[in-house]
């Protein structure tokens, strides 16, 4: 067991805070391909925390490389979806989609844990559901499906790679599962990359900065929060904060790149926040 003492709270509130910042981001450097922008925030942020692999008493079992190894590929494919949905749908949108995670951390503790969630969770799913319906209107040509599903299958892949920490943290240190989480990532997105052609130098210099916010915000600061936290606090909850990320994010939207939500986008995407955060209520 790792001797880490943990302050959950004031960690998940900056986390919260610079993952918001990560679709504006996205935005901000238009000539980086998603696998070029997920590869390198990955790999810096694995570098920047190797040393602390250095001399580390790691007290792995059997099981934990593969499931870093997937925690690894689950938040490349994470990275992969959402951010190839931002070029099909606005923030606001895209945001609120893949925070539909709560929903996905139920079904797989239910599925897999075998711990079914009490009656108010299908209440919460049906309510968020709804909020999808009212969120898309009448907009279904094959560009907003696309980016709506993309966005949706980026959220189910974040919950899973939640669930796999929740797992494999108790055992490790911050740092160390840190590194070696997004040193496996970029490692499953170095060929992704070679596969589909996408460029990952030649950028311009905004972009290049823009790379530098995401890897420093909303992947240091950001993801390996959220994975500091999961040792403490169940995955479901982890998730469930990650529903004040749409509010950031479509402010910052909304300053940075002029995309006003429509009357109809916010009424359905606050019945998808009530209905997520009633399906992801505990006692």
């Amino acid at each position: 067991m790792s001797n880490e003492q943990g302050r959950p709270v004031p960690v998940l509130a900056l986390a919260v805070t610079a993952i918001s910042a990560a679709a504006v981001l996205v935005r901000l450097a238009p000539d980086v391909s998603p696998v070029a922008a997920a590869l390198w925030r990955t790999a810096a942020v694995g570098l920047l925390l190797a040393p602390t692999l250095w001399g580390a008493k790691l007290k792995l079992q059997r099981r934990d490389p593969p499931l870093i190894l997937l925690s690894g590929l689950l938040l490349a494919l994470h990275f992969w979806s959402w951010f190839a949905s931002l070029a099909h749908t606005s923030v606001m949108r895209s945001t609120v989609l893949v925070c539909l995670t709560p929903i996905w951390a139920g079904l797989l503790e239910w599925g897999l844990l075998k711990n079914a969630p009490p009656r108010r969770y299908w209440a919460g799913v049906g309510l968020a559901l709804l909020g999808v319906v009212v969120m898309s209107g009448a907009d279904l040509s094959g560009v907003s499906l696309l980016g709506d599903g993309l966005a949706l299958l980026g959220g189910v892949l974040s919950a899973s790679y939640l669930l796999v920490g929740r797992v494999v943290r108790p055992r490790v240190p911050i740092g160390p599962y840190g590194s070696l989480i997004c040193l496996s990532c970029a490692a499953w997105l170095i060929p992704a990359a070679v596969l589909t052609g996408a460029p990952v130098t030649g950028f311009a210099a905004a972009s290049w900065m823009a790379l530098a916010g995401m890897a420093l915000g909303p992947q240091l600061i950001g993801h390996i929060g959220l994975n500091y936290a999961v040792r403490y606090v169940p995955a479901a909850t982890v998730a469930a904060l990650l529903l004040l990320e749409p509010v950031g994010a479509s402010i910052l939207g909304a300053l940075l790149l002029g995309e006003i939500p429509s009357t109809q986008e916010i009424l359905g995407g606050l019945l998808i926040l009530v209905g997520v955060g009633a399906s992801s209520r505990r006692g």
